[in-house]
């Protein structure tokens, strides 16, 4: 994923003086699978901040770029030739020093790993992609998703059938458990918002190799998909997830079409003023109207390493490590602000950004019970991944 400017409150949208409240789809209740418990909507029982009780969790990580070859890139080689690259043989492998194993792809050392000398996970990943796809395409939702349903895993060594003994580093493992993640559709499910897919970005936050940095018109970016998750969703599900339970969940933080999902760690609110209830307002059930800020920080992507970044001075890359409790990890945030909708009984029943920045939709799988070959052949994680102690 890419970089992001993250701007203040510079750049405000106007707000339009009538309730807002949730609709089918858009309602922070949904949530309420993962959280294993009816939401909390009264505004004064919703913490002011929290965070994942676990640090183990969040954890950074690339998306795998698709551009690339995914978790079938040779990250670590100094030479990776994405998709040209050649398939070791048995013999050939077991000739291999530790450094050499080390250096294969994840999906190489998956394979390997289960005596898979076909490379069926690798070629199923390859084939997936293309050097053609565009530079965010990838698995940040995989990424995202593992990053919140599991501790980060450690390094182990894996000594296949045939007695190869293969390295895996804590961001080999990342990329299985990613990969894993991209394909899981099983569980309890969550999803607050709506799909945004109108072209544009927030002014400040495009990167040079997007095809359209310009924002969007007015008319598509208040268009109904497009005005995002709820502000009042937004509020409860963060609050209720972070602040009661201290369980993460994803957030895609592009506003509009472009994807760029994020594991979402804690977060700080501050009430700063009360907004007068117009008469519409007061019709759609709206007692209060109060004005948040919100603090919204995530886990962020990290590099790939190369010797000009390293030159120029770059941190944060892809490691054979763990990054949890190191500077390594590498952490983001968003700054919010938006109008919270409470009724007569102190419920929050909607609301409305304020920010031109916000979160485009919420969303979570609960964490499988065990690991499965399909649609992705990864049911062998099991007996390669292992959380970090702390």
């Amino acid at each position: 994923m890419k970089t992001v400017l993250l701007l203040a409150f510079a750049t405000l949208a106007p707000h339009l003086a009538h309730a807002e409240r949730f609709e089918e789809g858009n309602s922070p209740v949904f949530f309420k699978k993962l959280a294993g418990t009816e939401m909390i909507m009264n505004f004064k029982q919703l913490p002011t901040n929290g965070e994942q009780l676990d640090d183990r969790y969040g954890w950074s990580e690339t998306y795998w770029p698709s551009n690339v070859g995914g978790i079938a890139y040779r990250w670590s080689h100094p030479n990776p030739e994405p998709f040209k690259y050649k398939f070791y043989s048995k013999d050939e492998l077991k000739r291999m020093n530790m450094q050499e194993l080390s250096q294969l792809s994840p999906a190489e050392m998956y394979d390997v790993a289960m005596g898979d000398y076909n490379y069926t996970l690798t070629r199923k990943m390859l084939g997936k992609f293309s050097p053609r796809d565009l530079w965010w395409e990838g698995i940040c939702h995989g990424w995202s998703q593992a990053a919140t349903n599991y501790p980060e895993p450690a390094k182990v060594l894996v000594t296949n059938p045939d007695g190869i003994k293969v390295p895996f580093g804590s961001s080999d493992v990342k990329a299985l458990l990613a990969a894993h993640e991209a394909s899981n559709f099983g569980g309890a499910y969550s999803f607050t918002g709506r799909r945004c897919k109108v072209s544009g970005k927030v002014p400040g936050e495009g990167d040079n190799r997007d095809r359209n940095t310009n924002p969007p018109s007015d008319e598509d970016a208040n268009s109904p998909d497009c005005k995002d998750v709820n502000a009042g969703a937004f509020h409860v599900v963060l609050t209720n997830m972070l602040g009661i339970h201290g369980r993460g969940f994803v957030a895609d933080i592009d506003r509009y079409n472009d994807v760029w999902n994020q594991p979402v760690t804690s977060y700080e609110s501050a009430i700063v003023g009360e907004e007068a209830i117009s008469e519409s307002e007061r019709a759609g059930g709206v007692a209060r109207k109060v004005r948040v800020h919100t603090k919204m920080t995530y886990g962020e992507e990290l590099k790939f390493y190369t010797p000009q970044l390293a030159a120029e001075g770059k941190k944060n890359f892809v490691s054979k490590s763990p990054v949890t409790g190191t500077v390594h990890q590498e952490f983001r945030f968003k700054p919010y602000e938006y109008y919270v909708e409470i009724d007569a009984a102190g419920k929050v029943i909607g609301g409305s950004w304020i920010s031109e920045t916000r979160p485009d939709f919420l969303w979570m799988f609960q964490r499988t019970a065990t690991f499965k070959n399909s649609p992705v052949p990864l049911g062998g994680l099991g007996k390669i991944y292992s959380p970090i102690r702390r």
